[in-house]
């Protein structure tokens, strides 16, 4: 059983049309930049220590009772999640580098994009594979 021990939850409040075209985002403006609508937007929950301890022990036994196939989708999906991240990291430096020619780094850009595309292709392959052999494991039951 999980137990939560607290929830908030934020609306956001209206915008004034002219905040909308940029006219009040100053008044708005919080010291990170970001206006008062947009930085009470959310839902946020927070897990007392057993509730997310439960959590763990659950996923952990449910873990334990899958299939090695889909536990080895599963483990190839973190990988390739992983090396997203990775690459889309070495986009953002790569972005950021002042010192490099334009053309340089539209090569570079191009180069990475490639590859996290492939990547993001890698993914939803494995994604298919994982919800087929899910329905699979479910409809064996």
């Amino acid at each position: 059983m999980v137990s939560i021990s607290s929830v908030t939850i934020n609306t956001p409040t209206v915008v004034p049309a002219s905040s909308a075209l940029g006219t009040a985002n100053s008044a708005n403006a919080g010291k990170d930049g970001k206006t008062e609508a947009e930085s009470s937007t959310g839902v946020k929950v927070n897990l007392s220590g057993a509730g997310v301890d439960a959590s763990k022990a659950a996923q952990a036994q449910a873990a334990a009772s899958e299939p090695p196939g889909i536990k080895q989708l599963r483990k190839q999906i973190e990988q390739i999640q992983k090396m997203i991240a990775q690459k889309q990291a070495e986009l953002q430096r790569l972005q950021a580098n002042k010192s490099m020619s334009p053309d340089q780094k539209a090569a570079q850009v191009n180069a990475l994009n490639t590859e996290l595309s492939a990547l993001f292709g890698s993914l939803a392959t494995l994604n298919s594979s994982l919800i087929s052999a899910l329905k699979k494991q479910a409809d064996g039951k």
